[in-house]
């Protein structure tokens, strides 16, 4: 019997690949469902609106190697807008470059670099529209139970919109 030593590791590793990849596991997580209080507001054109309390839940019993949020999106009224998402893991109470609109119970924060774009809804002169989500910061935030998710005012109607995230689902990926 001929062994391969240390130089036929390479080789060995290789043909394992194949079978560590196959032992990633998605699991799906229900979340809470998250409304937003939107609008052209005085401050608030072309930044992000941040609920003032974080999306909390239980986290997974294991670490996440990637994370993608689906759900439904619904507004009150029709829209014909582009609606972009972001997520945070610093609570923008405690960042000064964000300020609190009391009337949308939000924090309006200019995009920085704790702002991580994670997706877009789509509303063709709709009341709904599917969301599909997904980055660095939501694959954190669901390690740890907790993240802010907002929306950039952007192709809003005059007044106040209100969205109501609804039946959100994290698909956790977990494994090597």
């Amino acid at each position: 019997m001929r062994t391969l030593g240390i130089r036929g590791f390479p080789l060995i590793l290789a043909s394992l690949l194949p079978l560590l990849a196959a032992c990633s596991v998605t699991l799906q997580i229900p979340l809470p469902d998250q409304t937003f209080q939107a609008g052209v507001l005085p401050g608030t054109e072309g930044r992000i609106l941040y609920p003032k309390d974080a999306l909390a839940f239980n986290p997974p019993s294991v670490a996440p190697k990637a994370v993608a949020i689906t759900g439904t999106l619904e507004a009150d009224t029709p829209l014909s807008a582009t609606l972009s998402f972001y997520a945070r893991l610093l609570d923008p109470a405690s960042d000064p470059t964000c300020s609190y609109i009391p009337v949308a119970q939000a924090y309006a924060c200019p995009i920085g670099p704790n702002d991580e774009k994670a997706g877009e809804a789509q509303f063709a002169n709709t009341q709904s529209a599917s969301l599909s989500l997904g980055g660095k910061n939501l694959t954190q935030g669901v390690a740890q139970g907790k993240f802010w998710l907002g929306l950039e005012v952007q192709g809003l109607p005059a007044g106040m919109v209100t969205l109501t995230l609804k039946n959100p689902k994290a698909l956790v990926t977990v494994g090597l």
